[in-house]
């Protein structure tokens, strides 16, 4: 059991505003927690209701008894993200990032608004190895609900998430994804520093950013359709950068 305070606070952290303030997002589902404990997250309170516990004794058993509660089914749905709240939730701290390094590969996001394609950027980034993503100001939130339920767990392998002064990459060689580039086939091994610019799906790369693109790129249709989901295209620009 916890108390109507704490709980209180915990559903606070669905809000941006007291995520910074207090420097901790939600983390729910068996997969996500496991991952995030794994790779050394800070967990201040672990919640799951009775059902939960039931059929997942042993991955119950593997979290710090002092951080267990359990609460109710009700309980756990005012908490959780989901529609079908998986009956496991943890409080953790912010994952720890490093300073921007200029001797790493990295992504720059541009007006990522939608939590979905956030978060699975973030996931395929990890999957890929590039563990710095820049975000500018038009971006969503990346500790939103959606979109560390997308991530599953992958905030905490980056180094890097967050804002930063773009003159600090003007030594990368700076690829863009757009309809207008050449075939992505022509993509050779590069052996300098990259940063890989993903724009909105709805408004493309800002006009300021796309003057600084070194080589722009497109994924060439073969079938049909309107366009590729940007976390999607990501992917397939990664399969070939970080190969």
């Amino acid at each position: 059991m916890i108390s109507n305070n704490s709980f209180k606070k915990i559903k606070s952290l669905q809000q941006k505003k007291f995520r910074q303030e207090h420097k901790k997002i939600l983390v729910e589902g068996i997969r996500s927690v496991e991952s995030i404990i794994d790779d050394g997250a800070i967990i201040d309170i672990a919640l799951y209701t009775k059902e939960f516990k039931s059929k997942n004794v042993n991955f119950i058993s593997k979290i710090n008894k002092g951080l267990l509660n359990e609460i109710t089914e009700k309980e756990m749905n005012q908490l959780s993200n989901s529609t079908a709240p998986p009956g496991i939730l943890v409080v953790a701290k912010f994952p720890e990032y490093k300073r921007f390094d200029t001797n790493r590969n990295a992504i720059l996001l541009d007006k990522i608004s939608d939590p979905g394609n956030m978060g699975t950027i973030i996931r395929t980034a990890a999957w890929f190895g590039v563990d710095q993503i820049i975000l500018t100001k038009g971006c969503i939130d990346p500790f939103n609900p959606k979109v560390v339920a997308s991530a599953m767990g992958s905030h905490f392998q980056l180094s890097f998430l967050g804002q930063e002064q773009l003159d600090l990459i003007n030594n990368f060689l700076w690829i863009g994804a757009s309809a207008e580039g050449k075939p992505l086939d022509q993509l050779k091994n590069l052996n300098q520093r990259w940063v890989l610019v993903m724009g909105s799906e709805a408004h493309g790369i800002d006009s300021k950013i796309k003057s600084k693109l070194d080589k722009i790129y497109s994924i060439p249709r073969i079938g049909k359709g309107e366009s590729l989901n940007v976390g999607v295209a990501m992917g397939i620009f990664l399969s070939k950068l970080a190969g």
